[in-house]
């Protein structure tokens, strides 16, 4: 498995390169939310990353108050003509009304088939427009709780699956420390009732500070190798080809006379 990182307007000030010297391979760029809202850091992120050498991937924060169809034009519209190889439905909003969620006191819980068919209706309308995977983010607790109805349908999607198997506590450390000493307990996440196969798998929350960005990363990883994840995104690499070997003076002869000799021709 390789990993990959999550990122948006909270995460500032980012060194690309520094994150691909890492062993940083991928990362999911937020780029919008509802038919409202444009991540200011959406370019600037994608730049950056797509610079760096990082395979992008972009997502949209589904808002199941929002009409589908202004959600997922919205959503195309704002990304038309960045260099993203995957786009990825964020499935998390359970409340109806966020001057409540701000408050932190959710009193209006939205129906969980209003929630599922409007991810899923989302993601049938970039299934007509696009050509690139098309990604589900959520957590299994979520769906199980909130959007029973779509584990129907989920199972055909690739998951990218929230479950992190750490305490809260903070950590700022190295690279090669993280990759050493804090490799996720378990083998996977949990996944919803129905599906049994995951994609990606969001394993850190707001937790680890990394070398390479002074906020907290969301880190992820794919589940394959960095082959398999260019297959998943369709990146094709073209073999450079082999040059032909430099020849001396006196080699460079020899080939001449034995051309001359193959057509007949007499050297003086």
């Amino acid at each position: 498995m390789i990993l990959g990182i999550d990122v948006s307007r909270w995460q500032s000030k980012v060194d690309w390169s520094l994150l691909k010297s890492n062993g940083v391979d991928f990362v999911f760029i937020k780029a919008t939310q509802g038919n409202y809202m444009t991540d200011q850091m959406m370019v600037k992120h994608v730049e950056g990353a797509s610079k760096a050498g990082l395979i992008i991937g972009l997502y949209h924060w589904c808002d199941p108050t929002v009409d589908t169809e202004s959600q997922a034009s919205y959503f195309l519209n704002a990304i038309s003509g960045l260099p993203y190889k995957m786009i990825s439905a964020d499935v998390e909003q359970q409340w109806a009304d966020w001057k409540e969620w701000s408050s932190g006191k959710v009193t209006k819980i939205l129906s969980p088939t209003v929630i599922s068919q409007n991810a899923k209706g989302i993601l049938d309308i970039w299934a007509k427009r696009t050509k690139v995977p098309l990604v589900v983010y959520s957590r299994a607790s979520f769906i199980n709780t909130y959007a029973k109805p779509a584990q129907s349908w989920l199972p055909k999607y690739n998951l990218w699956m929230a479950h992190y198997p750490y305490n809260s506590t903070s950590v700022r450390t190295t690279w090669q420390n993280f990759i050493s000493s804090y490799k996720p307990s378990i083998a996977g996440p949990a996944m919803p009732t129905g599906s049994t196969k995951w994609t990606f798998w969001q394993f850190t929350g707001d937790k680890f500070i990394l070398p390479g960005c002074e906020s907290m990363l969301d880190i992820n990883y794919f589940n394959g190798d960095l082959n398999d994840l260019k297959k998943f995104c369709g990146i094709t690499t073209t073999p450079t080809p082999t040059p032909a070997p430099t020849l001396t003076v006196e080699q460079r002869l020899a080939r001449l006379e034995e051309q001359a000799r193959a057509h007949g021709w007499t050297i003086d």
